[in-house]
């Protein structure tokens, strides 16, 4: 176990404002640890009061050391030269206006010495105004490999094992202005663990030149980002392309770009509900395989429809014609089991991907069987689900997470056009659950965590599902780009028995107690709240109410 490990702090200096870089340096140097050192690079010639400065902290510590360029050579350079002097196990980087937490640096030593596999580190940020005020915190979610890919959420503060820096090359030229997010990709693609402290440790400044005050300063550098996202892909061989997406500041919006298409089983069940959906009397099954069939661009998929016993001969002969040649019919006889049809339709199903989807939806995403395919393909993914919306343009799902044992669904009955926080509405990311009424799943991991499970026939079978997942070693994906809409409980009635909450709360006590994708820091989160059974409620008595420490939560090891 590593035991005080050395920080490397690189601070590349280009003509910065005196007092801000006396700050940043000075960040350091108060840590109140001893292990750490402080490379400051100056990118070129630099006025005489930063040269000063510079000169009366490398004359103060041993622990500061100083390299000056000849030229100027930009973000890459600077950094690169940094590194080559650093001789920390860690290495992090300090931008020359900006500010360290006074515990930074102790707290990243804790989370390294609690495990010998952590290799990268990164905390929660906010940012300085012009007044020096902070603002615009950002609370991030563990490790989500996904979400990086379409936004270096990362950011600032992040650490890395010096060793894996230099394993991939360092900060790669060409990459200038999105270097970091290069880095980041690159890093964890090898790293073996990624640990997140959800704690504001780094202080942004919001200075006239920066990305944090106005992103239009540095507009190539998001050009720049895309570049690292698509090479990202190309390196990792997912069939994908990289755009910026010009609505979303950071924001890289990823493509499937398939070559193969491989066998989709779209698994639907019915007990053939009629609904009025917009003033017109709607068969919902028939209504959505029209819809599925007429709105989707993915060429190779076929639909199975598990009907109930309710069912009548009439019904199924208007589920065929719907589905032009795609469907093929199911027949359950048994009591209704939501976990049962579904695991009897997968048993039928040829498919390389099953898709389990409600009969009371609508396509809004023409690609959505692409997207959700493109990420239930990768290496260690579970489940992938998408953003749902009633027909009047609210969410009804963007992901589930787990608060003292609550499974929630966030965002819930806000307006669909919404960016939500730090523009996660934009975003694929990692979560713990996702909604069943549509998820996708390779055939053969479904198969492995043994489908949904019997004891719940109702409600919470999704919620276990996910968990099992998890417990597995996979990882959960939401695509909040993929849109569907849900005519949620039209299809079964609503409502929780205690005894389905109690069971799923036994089975998955610490998983709904610590959900890694959700920030103990939140406060008034845009959730929809399932009220809590009596023995919830003594639990929240017991660990001090709606409080949450300030530690470490679970992050996601990669195998």
């Amino acid at each position: 176990m590593m035991t005080n490990p050395l920080f490397s702090v690189i601070v590349p200096i280009w003509h910065p404002d005196p007092g801000q870089l006396r700050e940043a340096i000075q960040s350091v140097i108060g840590q109140g640890e001893t292990s750490w050192q402080l490379i400051l690079v100056l990118d070129g010639s630099q006025a005489d009061v930063i040269e000063a400065i510079v000169d009366e902290f490398e004359n103060r510590s041993s622990q500061i050391r100083v390299h000056r360029r000849t030229q100027q050579g930009g973000i890459v350079a600077a950094t690169n030269d940094g590194l080559s002097l650093a001789t920390g196990e860690f290495v992090t980087f300090l931008d020359n206006d900006d500010v360290l937490a006074s515990h930074a640096l102790r707290t990243f030593r804790h989370a390294v010495e609690a495990s010998e596999d952590v290799d990268v580190v990164y905390s929660d940020e906010d940012k300085l105004n012009r007044d020096g005020r902070r603002v615009d915190p950002f609370h991030k979610p563990a490790w989500s490999p996904e979400r990086l890919r379409g936004q270096m959420y990362l950011g600032h503060l992040c650490a890395y094992r010096r060793s894996l820096v230099e394993e991939v090359g360092n900060l790669r030229p060409g990459f200038d202005g999105a270097q970091d997010h290069d880095l980041a990709l690159r890093v964890t693609e090898r790293a073996r663990r990624v640990t997140h402290v959800p704690q504001v440790l780094y202080h942004w400044r919001q200075s006239s030149t920066s990305t944090a005050a106005d992103p239009a300063n540095k507009d190539w550098a998001f050009e720049a980002g895309v570049r690292a996202v698509q090479s990202q892909l190309d390196r990792l061989g997912i069939p994908a392309l990289a755009q910026r997406d010009h609505a979303r500041v950071g924001v890289v919006s990823i493509s499937p770009s398939f070559r193969h298409f491989p066998l989709v089983s779209i698994i639907m069940l019915t007990g053939g509900t009629r609904r009025i959906v917009r003033g017109e009397d709607l068969v919902l099954p028939t209504n959505a395989i029209e819809s599925l069939i007429q709105n989707s661009t993915y060429p190779n998929f076929e639909i199975l429809v598990v009907v109930d016993r309710t069912s009548t001969p009439e019904l199924v002969e208007d589920i065929r014609q719907a589905g032009q040649g795609r469907v093929r019919v199911v027949q359950d006889t048994r009591p209704f089991s939501f976990s049962d049809s579904n695991n009897l339709g997968a048993s039928h199903a040829a498919g390389d991907h099953l898709i389990f989807l409600n009969d009371d939806t609508e396509v809004i995403t023409p690609d959505w069987i692409e997207r959700m395919v493109l990420w239930s393909s990768l290496e260690g993914v579970g489940a992938v689900g998408c953003c749902l919306e009633y027909p009047d343009g609210r969410i009804q799902h963007a992901g589930v997470f787990s608060r003292l044992g609550g499974p929630s669904h966030r965002y819930h009955g806000y307006h669909s056009t919404i960016g939500g926080s730090f523009n996660a509405l934009g975003l694929t990311m990692n979560c713990s659950i996702v909604t069943a009424a549509c998820l996708t799943i390779r055939r053969e991991v479904f198969d492995e965590i043994g489908g949904f499970c019997t004891h719940l026939p109702l409600n919470f079978n999704d919620v276990d599902l996910c968990l099992k997942l998890i417990n597995a070693g996979y990882r959960n994906v939401l695509d909040n780009r993929t849109r569907l809409v849900h005519l949620e409980t039209s299809s079964r009635p609503k409502g929780i028995e205690a005894w389905e909450h109690e069971f799923i709360l036994q089975r998955w006590n610490t998983l709904l107690h610590e959900d890694p994708w959700d920030n103990p820091n939140l406060v008034g989160v845009a959730v929809e709240e399932i009220p809590p059974p009596a023995a919830l409620t003594a639990r929240k008595e017991l660990s001090g109410g709606a409080s949450y420490p300030n530690r470490s939560w679970p992050d996601f090891v990669q195998s």
